[in-house]
């Protein structure tokens, strides 16, 4: 019985002991190592080609750092060079903290689109990254400008959205070429028409797929080239493209009243709108596009223009009203307007042709 007591005794104790060394021990804590930080302003940069970008990078210190940062940047685009001042950031115990000026120096032949750039900071072991990003824009030109109408449309996937692209020339008459760089969402096309042009303005058509564009506002950047003298010249516009369900289904529809012929005025259209809902609808955004023709390829959409509707809007009709533009006091003015164009090249196969029109609007229940 002793035995048995002597080595309980002798378990508690040291069960004791243990639980004073866990005490002990909880107040022990680890001290910080010594790194730093990074810290980038601004997070990033648009300029034209030709033009500087630049960034203060800042460094500072944690757990007592001291030393120098050696500063460097990669993912630059071409034709553009890179310097920090100064290239090594020194913090000390009195200096916890510094700044150094990033330039990125783009060339007249640094591509246009957007850049991530990696900063990296090292001393010893210690390496930090952060990145910023640059766009790099056309440079523009002083002999013409672009402007895009109007600033936003809206059409529900599926249809196609029209922009007018206004070309304002300063002592400059020859082609421009219009395209789109980046902004596009999946399943979109564009088309410019015509492109090139030696006239003040062009047509972009924005056709969205059903299945495939998903609903979002995306912007879109137009850009237009042009050769002067030995150098190529730009400019640059954007709009938006907003694609979403129409809140309210209705129809359109519309027959032209004659036959086109190449550079005859074009022939107004006189849109009937269906409004199937059991509530007042206010239509915007009408377009018109020749989505194909009878004879395909051998007389495509490309030998036709549209004008699109130029009347005030919503366009209001009522509850289970179906009328025409000409019903609802639209002046003939206002209708769109569907030409043929008198191009440089054999257009026989257009003779007696037969168009198919698309149309598409947003309605919102009024």
């Amino acid at each position: 019985m002793r035995t048995a007591r002597g080595a309980r005794n002798l378990v508690l104790a040291l069960l004791g002991v243990l639980t004073l060394g866990l005490t002990g021990g909880a107040a022990v804590h680890a001290a910080a190592k010594p790194d730093f930080t990074l810290g980038v302003n601004p997070v990033g940069q648009s300029v034209q080609q030709g033009q500087p970008a630049v960034y203060s990078v800042t460094v500072a210190a944690t757990g007592g750092f001291t030393g120098g940062v050696s500063l460097a940047a990669s993912g630059k685009p071409t034709g553009a060079a890179t310097a920090f001042s100064p290239a090594t950031v020194t913090l000390s115990s009195s200096a916890t903290s510094g700044t150094s000026t990033l330039t990125v120096s783009t060339a007249s032949s640094t591509p246009a689109g957007s850049y991530p750039i990696t900063i990296t900071g090292a001393s010893g072991k210690l390496s930090h990254s952060i990145t910023v990003n640059l766009t790099v824009n056309y440079a523009l030109s002083p002999s013409f400008a672009l402007s895009v109408a109007p600033a936003s449309v809206t059409v529900p996937a599926g249809s196609t959205a029209v922009f007018t692209v206004t070309i304002t020339r300063t002592n400059f008459t020859g082609a421009v070429a219009l395209s789109l760089y980046g902004g596009l969402p999946g399943g979109a096309a564009a088309t410019f028409n015509p492109s090139p042009t030696t006239g003040n303005s062009t047509t972009l058509q924005v056709s969205t797929s059903a299945s495939a564009t998903p609903e979002g506002t995306s912007t879109l950047n137009v850009v237009g080239s042009a050769t002067i003298g030995s150098t190529t010249r730009y400019a640059y516009a954007q709009t938006q493209l907003v694609v979403a369900q129409s809140k309210k289904p209705f129809t359109i529809s519309g027959d032209l009243p004659g036959n086109l012929a190449p550079g005859a005025a074009a022939q107004p259209l006189n849109l009937t709108l269906q409004n199937p809902n059991n509530q007042d609808l206010a239509i915007t955004n009408l377009t018109v596009t020749v989505a194909r023709t009878s004879a395909g390829a051998a007389c495509d959409p490309s030998n036709f223009t549209v004008v699109q509707f130029t009347g005030a809007y919503p366009v209001t009709l009522a509850a289970r009203q179906t009328a025409s533009l000409a019903q609802l006091g639209v002046p003939s003015a206002a209708w769109p307007k569907v030409g043929m164009l008198d191009l440089p090249r054999n257009q026989d196969a257009c003779k007696g042709v037969t168009l198919t029109l698309g149309y598409s609007g947003a309605g919102q229940g009024a």
